[in-house]
């Protein structure tokens, strides 16, 4: 049973492990002679949601749409913020690359239009992850701290007054298609002309990113907007009882 395995015996089983336990915050190495289980007691983590990860990562499957409705606000964050660090670090960088190497005898015009427009998108983009992460992450962290753990801070009183998840959430659907520009200029990322083997990769590379960018789209409108709205909520009720208190 995974949940009686010692952390190194997980480890020697397959390496990425140690990766997926790093991101749940476990210090791997500190804790490799301890059983999944006393792990996660000690880390406030549920045996189960681990198992499911680690079990994901194993087949190189994205996690359950179904198993990240369950997430904890505060590690729901974890999963799309490290989703951010994989496009990046790893997607974004990959993408600028196939498209610098874009050289032919004679440039079509979708080529020369690619290598302009995909470092502008992005820039762009990288520009909107970090406005996501620094205004409606933190403020999302901020009122579970408050709900949940009872956590005071009055970032959280001088946010609710400036900041409205209902209004960033409209933002953040408006704006949620970043790719359509690319999409359009590539007719949908259409290979059947293209004969040059660099574009037909950049191409099914472009389709592969989207596609990624479409459920990570999903999965904060549908999963973590409604807990973010539940958690502001349930903030306003608790500081209302707090001052009705005093």
């Amino acid at each position: 049973m995974r949940s009686q395995q010692s952390i190194e015996s997980l480890i020697n089983e397959n390496f990425v492990y140690a990766k997926v336990l790093d991101f749940f915050g476990v210090e791997f190495y500190e804790s490799r002679h301890k059983t999944l289980t006393q792990v996660c007691q000690e880390n406030n983590i549920k045996v189960e949601t681990l198992v499911s990860v680690l079990e994901n990562k194993a087949s190189d499957q994205a996690i359950d749409f179904l198993a990240l409705k369950k997430f904890p606000v505060r590690l729901l964050i974890e999963y799309l913020k490290h989703s951010h660090q994989v496009f990046i670090k790893e997607s974004l960088p990959f993408l600028l690359k196939l498209s610098s190497k874009l050289e032919t005898p004679v440039s079509t015009e979708l080529q020369r239009d690619l290598k302009v427009i995909l470092p502008m998108f992005v820039e762009d983009f990288i520009h909107h992850i970090y406005e996501e992460e620094d205004r409606f992450f933190a403020y999302v962290l901020e009122l579970d701290n408050f709900v949940n753990q009872r956590k005071y801070s009055s970032n959280v009183l001088s946010r609710h007054e400036s900041f409205s998840i209902q209004e960033f959430a409209l933002h953040h659907s408006d704006s949620d298609d970043e790719m359509a520009g690319i999409r359009g200029i590539t007719n949908s990322y259409d290979i059947d002309a293209v004969k040059e083997v660099q574009l037909r990769v950049l191409m099914q590379e472009l389709k592969a990113f989207d596609d990624k960018l479409a459920q990570h789209a999903r999965i904060e409108n549908d999963i973590l907007f409604p807990k973010a709205l539940e958690l502001e909520k349930a903030s306003k009720a608790l500081f209302q009882s707090k001052v009705a208190m005093n």
